[in-house]
């Protein structure tokens, strides 16, 4: 299941499943990041940003960049909100990600800083993020990265003058904001259960959100699906080692096995697991006859229902096999007078 999920999500950059590293094939890239952490820094241990800050502080932190080239380079920054994606997998990359409706507080309206910094051959330049904690008290964490990626140009051969964007590899730095060492408990709900497809294969997706400011850590999620009523497991997933950013949600998918949809009501049973905390749901979910249709006639590598093809063969040879009967008895009858 993971294998079919990595397809459609496979991308230049996803954070690491550790909370903060250094993210990067440090080989491709033509320049260096380093955090510059501050008297506030809770763990110093750390290479990333963990920070506490009363309520309405502003602070400037900075990260030192370092070309180690012989050329002018540009490198685009931004602060990114962490969110969840659809790996179970907390991700820093996204610039305009769509936020949960329980996060009040994304860390990217709390920032201000540089979207583009030029750097100039084998020198080094300090790059100022100022950030705003809100007016209000709150417990654990606020969450996010700094998100560096060289900016270079890509002709298009249709057309010389047209300039693309293409960025392969970058950095992120951690920016976690907390104002105490208050944690919260997590909480995690099921929302909605939705037949789809990834990469053109059906598959039903759970919505699971993390309603909490807390990172949730080594979760684990067993789904599988049954019809409304029945007692055998038509499909199911199990994944572990996933995590959540704080306020944040995410589809964990079941993969319907190359099978068609067939329309019907039918039952999930989840569980989830987060060190001693445990959340169990039953829900019941419909695919309609009309999207059943649309997802079958576009998936791929589906497996064909023959079913209707043998009722049709059975029928036709119990026809034939009647029709034999009544020739031979009427040339018996025949036979007979």
């Amino acid at each position: 299941m993971k294998k079919l999920i990595a397809l459609l999500l496979i991308i230049p950059l996803l954070a690491s499943a550790f909370i903060f590293p250094v993210t990067t094939d440090a080989s491709e890239m033509n320049f260096s990041v380093s955090a510059n952490l501050p008297e506030n820094q809770m763990d110093k241990t750390k290479t990333y940003f963990d920070l506490k800050m009363s309520p309405g502080m502003e602070q400037t932190i900075t990260v030192t960049m370092t070309n180690q080239t012989d050329d002018e380079i540009t490198v685009l920054a931004s602060v990114n909100t962490a969110v969840t994606n659809d790996n179970g997998i907390i991700d820093y990359s996204q610039t305009d990600p769509k936020l949960d409706k329980t996060l009040i507080h994304p860390i990217s309206n709390l920032t201000d800083s540089a979207s583009e910094v030029v750097l100039a051959p084998n020198s080094s330049k300090e790059y100022p993020i100022t950030i705003k904690m809100p007016n209000e008290t709150f417990d654990d964490t606020i969450l996010g990265g700094i998100h560096f990626q060289e900016k270079t140009e890509k002709t298009n051969t249709d057309d010389a003058k047209t300039i693309q964007i293409e960025n392969k590899y970058a950095y992120i730095i951690g920016l976690m904001l907390r104002q105490n060492d208050t944690g919260v408990k997590a909480d995690l709900q099921l929302n909605d259960i939705t037949p789809t497809q990834i990469n053109y294969r059906n598959v039903v997706t759970a919505n699971l959100q993390n309603t909490e400011a807390t990172i949730l850590k080594d979760l684990e999620v067993d789904a599988k699906v049954f019809k409304k009523d029945g007692t055998s497991v038509l499909h199911e997933n199990f994944e572990d080692n996933l995590r959540m950013a704080p306020n944040s949600n995410f589809n964990f998918p079941v993969s319907w096995n190359n099978q068609a949809f067939k329309a019907g009501t039918y039952r999930m049973e989840m569980v989830a697991r987060s060190g001693e905390q445990v959340w169990r749901w039953t829900e019941y979910f419909t695919i309609s006859g009309k999207d059943a249709d649309s997802f079958n006639d576009k998936a791929v590598e589906i497996e064909k229902d023959y079913t209707w093809l043998y009722i049709l063969l059975g029928s036709l040879l119990a026809l034939l096999i009647l029709l034999f009967v009544f020739l031979l008895g009427r040339k018996s009858k025949k036979d007979e007078e």
